[in-house]
């Protein structure tokens, strides 16, 4: 596994690959990594210095997820959550074909591997408050923000 860092508007955000893939992303990222990076990862850093910068509002870097059928089917539904929108946790759990799984469904978003990409930080609680957000509260509602503003 190849682990590389790159500084940007948050601080460090490490990317973690295998197989030319991103498999896990780390947002303010606390050890930093040297690996030389493939081109996987030199596409990711730019599209999410981009996305940062507002420049861009998705992402075409491979990834490649590891999980369960369950982990996996939330993360892809959660994959599809329209840039600048919000989901509940419970249409999230219906989107995914698991209506009855909200909580299971937060801990999905708890676990998500890829932050940014999948956009955990769009899914928010039924009563519009914000919710919980591995990188802290500031960072979901700093990336929310962000994404209300008109791209450049």
């Amino acid at each position: 596994m190849i682990k590389y860092s790159f500084k940007s508007k948050l601080g460090f955000i490490t990317l973690f690959s295998k197989n030319e893939k991103i498999i896990k992303i780390i947002l303010k990222s606390e050890e930093i990594y040297n690996d030389p990076p493939n081109e996987a990862m030199l596409l990711a850093e730019k599209e999410i210095l981009d996305y940062l910068d507002n420049k861009t509002t998705s992402f075409s870097f491979p990834i490649e997820l590891e999980g369960s059928d369950f982990f996996k089917k939330v993360l892809y539904s959660m994959k599809y959550i329209p840039y600048g929108t919000t989901y509940s946790y419970s249409k999230l759990a219906k989107k995914s074909g698991y209506s009855l799984a909200v909580r299971a469904v937060g801990t999905v978003c708890k676990n998500n591997p890829l932050p940014l990409i999948i956009p955990c930080h769009r899914v928010i609680k039924k009563n519009g408050s914000i919710g919980n957000f591995n990188g802290g509260v500031e960072l979901k509602q700093y990336l929310l923000d962000l994404e209300k503003k008109p791209s450049n």
